[in-house]
């Protein structure tokens, strides 16, 4: 039997010892288990998972779409699939859509990816969505199992994504129990289903509260800072303006600071502002903004879990949402006296 020996104190151990080791194939004491584990780590081993589905023809390979790679919502959700897959025996080949080079959905590119992942023999795909949009449109150019991440397809796909409806209702109740009665929203692109769904959970936390809410109190953004600072502009110049701005992302909770600074309204003392995402422009504008967390690590490793129960046979819930949760900065106060009408 051929024996190779370990420098590090480990003795002459044999081959099938060290293989049964690192793969797990056959029970192996904890003394020599855990000796074997040591000098690996010492002497950096790494293993080759090709090399070992090229000899068991067993592809333990897991393809990951990203729409956008540079959307701030993607780095974590990557980071946390590759972990998870990186600890359960995986590779992982990511492709990049570049959607923000695109005016339109770029089709090509997607095939271009899938015949890649196809070539690489992967076993299953993850689609990251750049947004939390629904992307049922390409679901049919797909044929392997998949699992969408921060993004929503057809009632029969499973997804991982948040729950926007609750989180809105979270963010205005917070600013109801602050007093606030005047509450207004800037809102994203309104072509969004997921936009639609902030503004019902907006709507349904000051209807439980029997505010009256104004049309002219809900108003149409698209996610970039300039037009949120016109709107903002425009809301607090209103002869009974808002006491408080839910914007529905930090981008434009900026803007409204901005907005609140040029007409010589403090915040907090005069105004209130929420946020949503839990940008790093959230924690470092002045004064840091009150926001919503969206758990984007935990998306990423939930839909690992989810593709690796799939491709185990196991039944596994279709839609699956994680609750966001209220980070309070200093962007919020109570609502002033001679305001809260």
């Amino acid at each position: 039997m051929l024996h190779f020996h370990l420098d590090n104190g480990a003795g002459v151990l044999s081959i099938a010892t060290v293989s049964n080791v690192i793969n797990q194939t056959k029970k192996v004491s904890p003394d020599t288990a855990s000796k074997v584990r040591k000098a690996l780590k010492e002497l950096n081993y790494v293993p080759n998972f090709m090399a070992k589905s090229l000899k068991t023809n067993n592809y333990n390979s897991i393809g990951v779409i990203a729409e956008e790679v540079s959307s701030f919502n993607t780095p974590p959700i990557i980071d946390a699939i590759c972990a998870y897959f990186d600890l359960h025996g995986y590779t992982v080949t990511l492709c990049n859509l570049r959607s923000y080079s695109h005016s339109e959905y770029d089709t090509a590119l997607l095939h271009s990816s899938l015949n890649l992942l196809e070539a690489s023999r992967a076993r299953g795909i993850i689609y990251v969505g750049a947004n939390s949009g629904n992307v049922s449109h390409i679901r049919h150019v797909i044929q392997s199992p998949v699992v969408f991440a921060y993004c929503t397809a057809s009632p029969d796909d499973h997804t991982v994504t948040y729950d926007n409806f609750s989180a809105a209702k979270m963010a205005v109740q917070y600013l109801i129990r602050h007093g606030h009665k005047r509450i207004s929203t800037i809102t994203g692109s309104l072509d969004q289903e997921f936009v639609h769904q902030r503004i019902m959970g907006f709507r349904a936390a000051m209807v439980d509260a029997r505010l009256s809410l104004p049309p002219s109190f809900i108003t149409a953004g698209d996610w970039s800072y300039d037009l949120a600072y016109e709107q903002a502009c425009r809301l607090l110049s209103m002869p009974d303006r808002p006491t408080a701005i839910f914007a529905m992302n930090d981008p434009m909770a900026c803007a409204v600071i901005a907005a609140a600074r040029r007409l010589k309204i403090n915040v907090p003392e005069e105004l209130s502002v929420i946020g949503f995402d839990d940008r790093s422009c959230s924690a470092y504008s002045f004064p840091s903004i009150t926001t919503l967390h969206i758990p984007l690590y935990d998306i990423g490793e939930l839909a690992a879990q989810t593709l690796l129960s799939i491709l185990s046979g196991e039944d596994v819930d279709l839609d699956q949402q994680l609750s966001c949760n209220l980070i309070e900065r200093n962007s919020v106060g109570d609502a002033p006296v001679n305001k809260s009408k």
